[in-house]
C-alpha cells in the first residue's frame, strides 16, 4: 500500500510582478502525487495577477496544454486558495504569475500543495 503524502512548497517569496510583466516559479516535481494540486497566494500592491501554470514530461521542456485554463484570473491584493485543475498528465509544473493590469507592479507569496 503506497502511504498518502500532501507536501507544500512555497514557490513565491515576496516576489515582484513587474506592471504588464510575468515571474516562473521554480520546476515543481509531481511523480508520486495522486493528481491533486492547490495555490495559496497572498497579494500586496496595486497590480492585478493572474496565474497559469506550464507542464513537462521531461523537466526541461514546458508548454500550456490544449485547453488548459487558468489557476486565477485578475486577483487583486489579498489572500485565497485555488484548486488547479490540470489539462494534461505531467511529471512537473511551474506557476506563472503575470500582472494583468499593464501599471502597476504587484508583490506575490505563493505556496503550491500537491498530493
Amino acid at each position: 500500500m503506497a502511504t498518502e503524502f500532501t507536501k507544500a512548497i512555497k514557490i513565491f517569496d515576496a516576489v515582484n510582478v513587474p506592471a504588464g510583466g510575468s515571474v516562473s516559479s521554480a520546476i515543481c516535481d509531481l511523480t508520486r502525487t495522486q493528481g491533486y494540486q492547490s495555490l495559496q497566494y497572498t497579494i500586496t500592491g496595486s497590480g492585478t495577477v493572474s496565474f497559469t501554470f506550464s507542464l513537462s514530461n521531461d523537466g526541461k521542456n514546458f508548454a500550456t496544454p490544449d485547453g488548459a485554463t487558468a489557476i486565477g484570473e485578475d486577483l487583486i491584493a489579498g489572500s485565497g486558495l485555488l484548486p488547479i485543475t490540470l489539462a494534461s498528465l505531467a511529471t512537473h509544473i511551474k506557476i506563472i504569475a503575470t500582472e494583468t493590469g499593464g501599471t502597476n507592479s504587484a508583490t506575490i507569496t505563493a505556496v503550491l500543495a500537491v498530493k
